[in-house]
């Protein structure tokens, strides 16, 4: 039997290695250039061949001026994709900081910064058809309330749910976009440690483009908004935003078995000791950031019984 020569076996494997080379360094310059502009950073390095793409981008520094300003920095950022999946990258970040303004709306601000984080980002031809945000350790002061907030891990999640018209019947312009943001061990200045959930609406007269179009009849429609402890549910939030006047105008309701620590809480004062009701109440809210105001308790809610229900959460 004839032997087949070991050339003929390398060659093709040498030549099929230099040709997925080509390509993998391809991959890698898209990269590259990618990151110069998602990413920028004082130094980049990228490897993993060949499964993979993996960089390492030092002190990197994200801005974006405008109605929305965003300023994103971190010690340093680890960049994975496959190869040929320009579509999906994974961001694992040192010590992330993120600043948020929008210059309309006075008093809509965020300073939140963590331990570390995790982002994936999956694009579409259009923009970002999805975002989503896992931090640890995170420490945040916003507009919103006086006091700061705290959360062992806190998720945020974006995606563009594009309306294709506006239903003659609604006044409320379509749904173009989703927030779900998921908190553990939340603290609210010096409140106990919570469960956050809060799915929202972000509705506009067309796609999201710029905040002019979604200013121009848009709004925010909070679907519901839950906090939660070991013994349930404390406060659930549904409520609409709208811009106006400079501003963000908020106009909703609470419900509550704890509408006197509620209150304190939205009034940015120290809870007071209080039990469970043994059912909700619904309390009225509305204002803007920084400036949020809530109903009375009724009068006549059924009191709790202290040996049956657990007394409320501190929630500032």
């Amino acid at each position: 039997m004839k032997r087949v020569p070991l050339w003929l076996t390398i060659v093709p494997l040498l030549l099929g290695g230099l040709i997925y080379w080509q390509f993998w360094a391809g991959w890698r310059d898209r990269l590259r250039t990618d990151l110069a502009v998602a990413v920028p950073g004082e130094a980049v390095t990228i490897g993993g061949f060949p499964y993979r793409l993996e960089a390492d981008v030092a002190h990197p520094a994200y801005r974006l001026d405008g109605p929305f300003r965003i300023d994103v920095t971190a010690a340093r950022a680890r960049v994975n994709r496959n190869p040929w999946q320009r579509d999906l990258s994974v961001v694992r970040t040192d010590h992330p900081v993120a600043r948020l303004a929008v210059a309309a709306l006075g008093g809509l601000t965020l300073d939140a910064r963590a331990v570390s984080g995790v982002t994936s980002v999956r694009l579409t031809r259009g923009g970002i058809a999805r975002l989503s945000t896992v931090l640890t350790g995170m420490t945040a002061a916003t507009g919103l309330f006086a006091a700061p907030i705290a959360a062992k891990t806190f998720e945020v999640h974006l995606r563009e749910t594009r309306a294709r018209s506006n239903e003659a019947w609604s006044a409320t312009p379509p749904q173009q976009a989703q927030v779900v943001l998921s908190g553990a061990g939340v603290r609210f200045g010096a409140g106990a440690p919570l469960s956050l959930d809060l799915d929202a609406g972000i509705t506009a007269t067309a796609r999201l483009r710029d905040y002019a179009g979604w200013a121009t009849g848009g709004t925010v429609e909070v679907r519901a908004a839950t906090l939660t402890d070991a013994s349930g549910e404390v406060a659930r939030l549904t409520a609409s935003a709208v811009p106006t006047g400079g501003t963000l105008r908020l106009t909703g309701t609470i419900a509550t078995v704890c509408p006197r620590s509620v209150a304190a809480a939205i009034a940015g004062l120290a809870s007071p000791a209080e039990w469970r009701l043994r059912n909700a109440v619904r309390l009225a809210i509305g204002g803007t950031p920084g400036a949020f105001t809530i109903g009375a308790p009724p009068t006549n809610a059924p009191s709790a019984v202290r040996a049956q229900l657990p007394p409320c959460p501190r929630l500032s």
